[in-house]
């Protein structure tokens, strides 16, 4: 069914709110068992001896239709693995779909609620990667983290109220044995009614409005106090010393002395024995009693498990099945690894939205003409009134730390997630041209289906991501990009279109890049080339700004796919940066300690004491020998390689790209997916290199080396004596291939009888200042989707630097599109 967000309302202001909604996880009723019973029933508990541990005598081996769990749980340590360690599914194994877990992708805490950076060291605090939560139920990240309590007591009350019928509640074909998301999640809305544009804080299982749950014993007393009275505090009962140190208390033990030693239970175990009970009583011919009769896959030995690396622990030299194991502290100081990332489906914030079958609401609160202004209160909006916005897509992610930027990181990991991170982070040289620093010596492990983490040179772009490269602005579909052809040129593909025999590609022109520094022409209301964070800037403003109607107005699935249409792109450019018929824009950099109109941090510009010679080219990484020979181009150099954010730079194109694929999800979740591989822009990336709109590379001082220079002497092409790519790998026996138009346009001879004047000898660009981005500039975004190929056939003569003409017969096309 699907739910509107006028019946959600509906039903939603029908409902007792959650401050009234107080009714008790362990009542008794003629149709619901205490909630211990069905946990027992569910998870059949082995049995133990007066000091908590298994007695062995009666111990029988586990099997699907007969296998006994642990009853004196003390540490989720073992949560996850085989029911003889003494632990219980996890919040995954169980699928309790608002989980909002963390990928077990190498970083810290994976399968938890704690989502840390994909670099995080493991020295990370659990505090320092928060739990997803939302303003809105309607975007990417649906409702978020909802604590399993809060979807027992919500499913509990339901079935009281008789708020579904039985038979509504599974659908056995797609959820087997569990209750489907979807009408979870209005059972959840119902008792927990969420204020449009603000994070729920949802009531601790302790309390009457949140279930009242018998089975947390907190540890407010402090752990020499294990016994009635407990008052608010975690279930972890921690020693102050640990404490402390502020790092995860999840490891430590549950409540383990006194009279409810060993009785802890999580409510996500109660949650999914109270949906085994239902779903026998609704299909006994398909759903057994216990939880493991119907998911026997949990005991396949080639399973992987969902458990969660722990630190050092005091006990850890005893039998892991063992009572004196599951006892132990953290051993201090902290020592804990991470692990290596694990291929597991985990109940994430995403998958969990995609499987909500709600639309996004009609109504909003805010009005706004340029910023949000007031909240519209008259009955009846002033005829001139601006239309209502749409501020209830989630806000952007943002960095307290980059003066409250987008949290570029973050956004570009949900797109383009990376492999696992070394130990000590990326590789990364002790000086410009210099060694490699042996304790930062380790490169990342390519995996499939993933990015480059340490990223150093853009060789590899628009190739197999396993070579360590990433999509181009061609691949991401940036409109502004005016890509030269691919026909065996120096800088094709790139944005400077050189004649066959030119020798400095920097020095070639690009598309109506000529009214000066930091400004581009505007051609019938299209901009010429324009570096990407110049649109990123653009959207980002506009997007903030709460602009109306984002979904409707800024995509159109069947001409765009899943980028913004290059009619409303080229509006909101012109808008924040249009100055009559130009662009007029500032370097993405600090202005007097203060970001720029398009400040983006991962360019790392002209860093200290790399860059102090003015070697550097934008972001590029010269050494002082390949700056004086004069006619290299800057692209060629690596990008950041030497401290702390060495391997850390990533082009602006892809931020742009994973920003718009983030907001089609929120508009287009059912066709958009989050990962830009997924996604109809990412089809057919990177499969056959032929075809792939990599840039012929020059030749290396060290061809084998990805942080390597450009030989000097300049040499191209290069000669695919290593890893670098060449005439051969991107061409093959070709002369020239096919590029998607309009992203790759091509300068042709209007006279091409005419003899062209002899060559010129190649002009010698001016050095760019160590912080303008002259040199690379990376772009995403898409005006037209699936737009037909066109065969980059040979042109008779190609543009010269000083004598040129254009054919706009290519741009007509695209401006009528």
């Amino acid at each position: 069914m699907k739910f509107s967000a006028l019946a959600t309302a509906t039903a939603l202001a029908l409902a007792p709110s959650f401050a009234s909604a107080s009714r008790m996880l362990n009542e008794t009723s003629s149709d619901l068992p205490e909630i211990n019973d069905l946990m027992n029933i569910a998870f059949p508990m082995w049995e133990v001896n007066g000091k908590g541990e298994r007695d062995m005598k009666k111990a029988t081996p586990c099997t699907v239709d007969d296998c006994q769990w642990n009853p004196f749980y003390v540490t989720k340590r073992y949560d996850g693995l085989h029911p003889d360690f003494g632990g219980h599914p996890s919040d995954n194994d169980v699928k309790y779909a608002f989980f909002a877990s963390s990928p077990f992708a190498g970083q810290p805490y994976p399968g938890t609620p704690h989502h840390c950076p994909p670099d995080a060291l493991d020295n990370i605090t659990a505090g320092e990667c928060p739990k997803i939560k939302t303003t809105s139920d309607f975007g990417a990240e649906g409702p978020g983290h909802v604590p399993p309590h809060i979807g027992l007591a919500s499913l509990t009350w339901a079935v009281r109220d008789g708020l579904f019928s039985m038979e509504d509640m599974f659908d056995y074909e797609n959820f087997e044995c569990r209750v489907i998301p979807n009408v979870l999640f209005q059972m959840v809305r119902n008792y927990f009614p969420r204020t449009e544009g603000e994070i729920i804080d949802y009531p601790p299982p302790i309390v009457p409005e949140g279930g009242d749950f018998q089975y947390e014993f907190p540890s407010g007393r402090g752990l020499e106090n294990q016994e009635p009275p407990y008052e608010p505090g975690p279930p972890h009962w921690c020693t102050e010393e640990m404490l402390a140190t502020g790092h995860w208390d999840g490891v430590c033990p549950y409540i383990f002395e006194g009279p409810d030693a060993g009785k802890y239970r999580h409510p996500h175990i109660a949650y999914a024995a109270l949906e085994v009970y239902l779903a026998n009583q609704t299909m006994p011919d398909k759903c057994a009693t216990t939880w493991l009769q119907n998911n026997p896959w949990f005991l396949d030995e080639d399973r992987l498990p969902t458990d969660t690396p722990f630190p050092v622990m005091s006990n850890d030299n005893s039998d892991a099945k063992s009572l004196k194991n599951w006892l132990g502290q953290p051993v201090l100081p902290w020592s804990y690894e991470s692990g290596d990332a694990r291929d597991i489906e985990v109940m994430s914030a995403e998958a969990t939205r995609a499987l909500l079958d709600i639309e996004d609401p009609t109504t909003t609160t805010t009005t706004t003409t340029e910023a949000p202004t007031t909240t519209e209160t008259a009955a009846e909006p002033e005829p001139e009134s601006e239309p209502e916005s749409e501020c209830t897509l989630q806000p952007i992610p943002t960095n307290p730390d980059d003066f409250d930027e987008p949290h570029w990181e973050t956004i570009l990991e949900l797109a383009f997630p990376t492999w696992n991170v070394p130990a000590n982070g990326c590789p990364r040289l002790d000086s410009l041209g210099g060694t490699i620093v042996p304790e930062f010596s380790d490169f990342p492990v390519p995996e499939d289906g993933k990015f480059n983490p340490c990223y150093y040179t853009k060789a590899f772009a628009g190739l197999d991501p396993m070579l360590g490269g990433y999509p181009t602005p061609i691949d991401t579909r940036y409109p502004y990009e005016y890509a030269a052809p691919f026909q065996k040129q120096p800088g094709d593909g790139s944005t400077h279109h050189c004649t066959l025999d030119a020798i400095d590609i920097g020095a070639c022109p690009k598309f109506l890049n000529d009214c000066g520094k930091d400004c581009a022409s505007v051609k019938d209301g299209v901009p010429g080339h324009i570096p990407p964070f110049v649109a990123l800037a653009a959207i980002k403003n506009a997007y903030n700004s709460c602009t109306p109607n984002i979904c409707s107005e800024w995509f159109d699935f069947e001409s765009s796919g899943c980028s913004i249409q290059q009619p409303k792109l080229d509006e909101l450019v012109i808008k924040y940066f249009g100055d009559g018929d130009t662009i007029k824009f500032q370097p993405p950099i600090l202005l007097d300690g203060k970001p720029s109109s398009t400040y983006y941090r991962l360019e790392y510009l002209g860093e200290s004491p790399a860059c102090d010679d003015g070697n550097c080219r934008g972001p590029h990484y010269c050494s002082k020998e390949v700056a004086d020979e004069g006619v290299i181009w800057g692209d060629f150099c690596p990008y950041v390689l030497t401290g702390e954010n060495s391997g850390q730079y990533r082009h602006p194109h892809l931020a742009l790209a994973a920003l718009e694929l983030w907001i089609a999800n929120q508009c287009m979740p059912e066709m958009c997916a989050p990962q830009w591989l997924d996604s109809p822009n990412g089809q057919g990336y990177g499969v056959d290199s032929t075809k792939s709109t990599a840039i012929v590379w020059a030749e290396m001082d060290n061809n084998d080396d990805p942080m390597a220079q450009p030989a000097v002497p300049y040499k191209w092409p290069n000669s695919e004596s290593g890893i670098y790519p060449g005439h051969t790998m991107l061409y093959g026996d070709s002369a020239s291939k096919e590029a998607p138009a309009p992203f790759v346009i091509e300068f042709v001879d209007v006279n091409p009888d005419t003899p062209e004047p002899p060559a010129a000898e190649p002009p010698v660009a001016d050095k760019p200042k160590a912080d303008e981005p002259t040199a690379d500039e990376p772009a995403a975004g898409e005006p037209a989707f699936n737009a037909p190929a066109t065969a980059s056939e040979p042109s008779s003569a190609w543009l010269m630097p000083n004598t040129m003409a254009i054919v706009f017969t290519g741009l007509a096309c695209i401006l009528m599109m």
